[in-house]
Parts: structure tokens; sequence; C-alpha cells
């Protein structure tokens, strides 16, 4: 594959030698404008979102997002109203919100060209997400993306510290990372069956509700 990327290449070279500047401009439009409009697609959505939240979503005592599941969870589902009714917030000063409508798995080309993903990592880069849930290993996988909070920061050591036998780890180049909980026997498999057997939580890799999501975890592995 190598080889052959490299003969395109050079002959992409030698074809674009021999034209002129007007006609360069013109090959390349005619023969990868399909990549062009792609590239900049993704591109302009990704900023216009980042934009777009980091200047209009309010102030959240919690943004959870809840990959890859069908089933109703999000803001002012039974899930929310029973979190908010324990964790005794006051949401008029911020807000509560779950995002249950996100499907994307790291495990498939690191998820890229998809969108979902996309507003995955602009919600994570802008500092919105404190945290995702989704199957163990496309957790375990999504560590990869850099966006998913190291568990030994000191931000998130008193939840490492409380649930250390629930940790998942992802395998960096100077040993294992601790990234997300197993929360498989949660109510969020048990009572509102996000997931059919396993589910796994990370926290944003720039989120400053740490605490919040502390509760979050409380009430999930709470006993009914």
């Amino acid at each position: 594959m190598g080889d052959r990327l490299k003969i395109w290449y050079y002959t992409e070279l030698k074809k674009l030698y021999a034209l002129s500047g007007r006609e360069k401009i013109e090959y390349i439009w005619n023969y990868y404008k399909l990549w062009i409009i792609g590239v900049v697609s993704c591109l302009f959505l990704t900023v216009f979102l980042i934009v777009r939240i980091s200047t209009n979503i309010e102030a959240h005592w919690l943004y959870g997002m809840f990959a890859n599941t069908m089933a109703d969870a999000g803001t002012d589902s039974a899930l929310w109203e029973d979190f908010t009714d324990y964790a005794q917030l006051d949401l008029t000063e911020k807000k509560v919100e779950f995002n249950a409508e996100v499907y994307f798995d790291y495990l498939k080309n690191q998820a890229k060209g998809n969108d979902y993903y996309n507003a995955f990592v602009a919600l994570s880069d802008s500092g919105i997400l404190d945290f995702i849930t989704m199957e163990p290993a496309s957790l375990e996988a999504l560590a990869q993306s850099g966006r998913l909070a190291d568990l030994r920061l000191e931000r998130c050591r008193d939840l490492l510290e409380q649930y250390p036998d629930r940790v998942i780890y992802y395998q960096g180049q100077e040993g294992p990372i601790p990234v997300g909980f197993d929360v498989s026997d949660s109510l969020l498999v048990t009572k509102y069956r996000l997931y059919p057997t396993s589910c796994a939580l990370g926290i944003g890799a720039y989120s400053e509700n740490v605490e919040i999501v502390g509760l979050f975890l409380d009430f999930i592995l709470k006993e009914e």
C-alpha cells in the first residue's frame, strides 16, 4: 500500500508540474473536489459546534452523554428526574443536561467522519462534557482520543480511591492509565436499561464538575 501511494503521489506531482497555474487549480478542483468539500465541511462543523457551545450553552451542574443507547435517557427522562430529585440541585441556578442521542464507536476507524463523534469532541474540548457512558471496550478505546480524564489527576483522585475495584485502564505508552469506571451493575443497566449487559463511565478531560459526577456515580450505584 505504501509503494502504491508513493507512485500515485509522484505521478500527480508530475501532472501538476506540467500545467499552468490556472490549469492546476482546475485539475485539483475537478479531481479532488469531493475530498476538499468533505474536509472543509468537517472542519466547519467542528469549529461551529465549539463556538456555539462555548457562547450559547448555559452553566451546568452536570452535562452527561449516554452514547450508543436506544433508551430514553435524555433531559426530562425518568433517569434525569430521578437523579435531579436525588441530587437536590438548584435547577434555577444551573442546568442538568443529559444527551442520549449520540452514536459512535471509536473502535471503528477512530469514529472518523462521524458527526456524533465531532459533537463529542466539541463538547469535551469546550469543557462542557462532564461524563460519557458507553460499552467498556469502546470507552477504553475512546481514551486514545485524549478526551477522557486521567483519574490520577487531583480533581479525580477521590473517585479513584472510592471505587478502586471498578477502574478501567487504557494501556498507554508508559503503562496503564485509569480512564473510567465499570458500572455494569448500576441502575443504568438494571433499572433504566440503557445497555443490555455492560456499561462504563468516563469523565470529560476538561470537566470542572467532577464532584457532581461523583454524586451521579453514587446515585446509579445505590441499592434499590
